[in-house]
């Protein structure tokens, strides 16, 4: 066997970010990727000749202000242009957009309701003060229940900090519990303003708005602030998202790490309850006494590592674990730019934001309710970028990228099969999308419709789920993914989870990777401490 201090499982931005941390510490990881290229959900490939998407994730928000600093990113010279406004479009016709800034925005509420006009100062105020208390425990390791792993310090630390935002702990719990629809109607009462708010609770998953649980997505967009960051908190990344993560591997590379793509793992070895390293889809064995694995929590554990080597009680649990994606993706190159009717020729504010084309929150419900039962929803949410206008150089002159995001779309169907279906699905999104934007299907020259099955298939993601699972409550902090092992930590000693099956989550933060790492070095100074004993 050859040996390495660390082995890191797959090369998406959190396996990488580990990486860097690993060999700044001063130990030799390898990183193993199974496709020819790294990035993970986090990469930019050509779709049509000439044309380039972002294959997973297609904008970057959350990446925590440390990791810009510690890889040097800028330097490196990773460029994010400030994302526009959010164009709401509904069926109805009408159309909302959501500025950046919140006067301009108000005056556009006023158009629908000068109550709700009244109404979102405040709804701005409460959401940006719930995201002080939770922003923080971003970076922070969860505390166990096992105070050995994680000591005192961990739990310390949140007492205190609940103490110090104790006004607003409740209203924190209150959030995590309701509903969007319900925490939305305590402030408006536009059906297209609590629309424009509410749209984000369905994302990656297939509650409806109105299910418990999910008002606590309304804080995405304020826990993606940071005012050290500026625009580089939320934006779109010059040469896609594949720009963000070959930089990440510029860097773990300097810093000692060494990245082998084309290497699938296809076992983690575990004897006598530790890790001992990988076998690879080939048969060579590489051995390590830390593992730290990048893929999600199911594929890691049900696929990765043999269950004989896990206790059934957490095995039961994982395979419990909710990671079903609900989302097609649609990437289109085009002849030229689309423009919603109405509002105008040229590039359009929408065109450097995000454009949703959307029903009311009961219209969201019903669509959902319809992925529930295993049915691609007849009239979904969808959400659409054109990345392009902000890097032309991603498709041909004068042409350009629009991908497109399709909810309410199961995983698992009631009946037939995703690569039977998906571009008749597609073709009833495209024709909707027409009904909003006339001059759209004449500028399509190609296109890729990747399913939720496409998706699990080319990123190697259980379900097809890029979060790496649901971000319900029940499967967030203490809770993710496992109720008990939520540091990071496995039942098996020496195997770690980095990615975003982890707390904080999916999204392209990097906290999970940097997290773990902590915990790694932790125990291993732990270890060192009793051998010199």
């Amino acid at each position: 066997m050859t040996s390495y201090d660390a082995i890191v499982v797959g090369a998406g931005h959190n396996g990488l970010v580990a990486a860097f941390y690993l060999a700044r510490a001063g130990l030799r990881p390898l990183v193993l990727e199974r496709r020819e290229i790294v990035g993970g959900a986090c990469v930019t490939e050509t779709f049509a000749p000439g044309f380039r998407a972002s294959t997973g994730a297609y904008v970057l928000s959350m990446l925590r202000p440390a990791i810009w600093e510690d890889l040097r990113l800028a330097e490196r010279g990773l460029q994010v242009d400030q994302a526009g406004p959010s164009l709401v479009v509904f069926d109805s016709g009408d159309h909302l957009l959501v500025h950046d800034d919140l006067e301009e925005t108000v005056r556009e509420v006023a158009r629908f309701s000068a109550k709700d006009a009244v109404a979102v100062r405040q709804f701005e105020a409460d959401l940006a003060e719930l995201a002080a208390l939770v922003t923080p425990m971003i970076d922070w390791t969860p505390p166990s229940i096992d105070l050995r792993r994680t000591g005192l310090a961990a739990t310390g630390r949140l007492l205190r900090h609940g103490l110090a935002h104790r006004r607003d702990v409740v209203a924190a719990g209150h959030l995590f519990a309701t509903s969007a629809t319900q925490l939305l109607e305590t402030y408006f009462e536009s059906e297209q303003v609590k629309a424009a708010f509410g749209w984000h609770a369905i994302n990656d998953s297939v509650l409806g708005p109105s299910d418990p649980g999910t008002a606590y997505v309304l804080l995405h967009d304020h826990a993606s602030e940071a005012a050290t960051a500026g625009v580089r908190s939320w934006g779109f990344v010059r040469g896609g998202m594949g720009r963000v993560t070959e930089l990440m591997a510029e860097a773990a590379r300097e810093a000692g790490a060494t990245i082998r793509t084309g290497a699938e793992v296809e076992e983690i070895i575990v004897s006598d309850g530790a890790v001992r390293g990988v076998r690879l889809s080939g048969g060579e064995e590489l051995s390590a006494p830390l593992v730290l694995s990048n893929a999600d929590p199911k594929r890691t554990f049900l696929d990765l590592v043999r269950s004989t080597a896990l206790p059934e009680k957490f095995t039961a649990t994982v395979r419990a674990y909710r990671s079903e994606g609900t989302s097609m993706k649609i990437n289109l190159a085009l002849s030229g730019l689309p423009h919603v009717r109405g509002l105008g020729g040229g590039v359009q504010p929408y065109h450097r934001g995000i454009m949703e084309v959307s029903g009311y929150l009961s219209d969201l419900d019903r669509a959902q309710a319809q992925a529930q039962q295993g049915i691609p929803a007849d009239d979904p949410h969808i959400e659409l970028v054109f990345p392009s206008v902000h890097d032309p150089s991603l498709a041909p002159e004068g042409c350009h990228v629009v991908t497109i995001d399709v909810n309410s779309q199961p995983y698992t169907l009631a009946d037939g099969h995703w690569d039977d279906l998906k571009e008749k699905v597609a073709d009833a999104a495209i024709a909707r999308l027409a009904t909003v934007m006339p001059d759209l299907p004449d500028l399509i020259l190609h296109r890729q419709v990747l399913s939720p099955l496409d998706l699990e298939r080319i990123l190697y993601i259980t379900g097809g789920h890029a979060l790496h699972g649901d971000m319900s409550f029940d499967q967030l902090f203490v809770f993710r993914p496992v109720p008990g092992w939520a540091d990071y930590r496995t039942p098996v000693s020496g195997l770690y989870l980095c990615g975003a099956g982890t707390h904080p989550g999916g999204g392209v933060t990097g906290a999970n990777g940097r997290n773990c790492v902590g915990e790694v070095l932790r125990d291993s100074k732990r270890r060192a401490r009793r051998r010199t004993r």
